[in-house]
């Protein structure tokens, strides 16, 4: 159980390439997000596996006869291709969330 509460709590989500227990979390933690049962927050996915695991997916889950997913759920995960670039997407988020807490 505490996992999940751990996610729960969790204002960012900074993935690294890694095995299936890594994938399986990742897509748990996309998932939360996609249903909104977590506030939003990024999911950045750091390396060029993971471009090629969004692909699948879109291809996969976005087909026109049958859809099992939207276009917007696609969004939501954001693929860097380095340490520095995860630290700026980081930046920028606190940056939004910021200027919203003090408006």
């Amino acid at each position: 159980m505490f996992r999940p509460n751990f996610i729960m709590v969790s204002d960012a989500f900074v993935v690294v390439p890694g095995g299936i227990g890594t994938v399986l979390e990742t897509m748990m933690i996309w998932q939360l997000l996609q249903v909104r049962r977590m506030n939003e927050c990024p999911l950045i996915l750091v390396g060029p596996m993971w471009q090629g695991l969004i692909e699948w997916s879109r291809s996969a889950m976005l087909r026109p006869e049958f859809p099992l997913a939207s276009p917007e759920d696609f969004e939501i995960p954001l693929c860097v291709t380095d340490g520095q670039a995860a630290i700026d997407q980081l930046r920028a988020h606190h940056a939004a969330w910021q200027a919203t807490a003090n408006a």
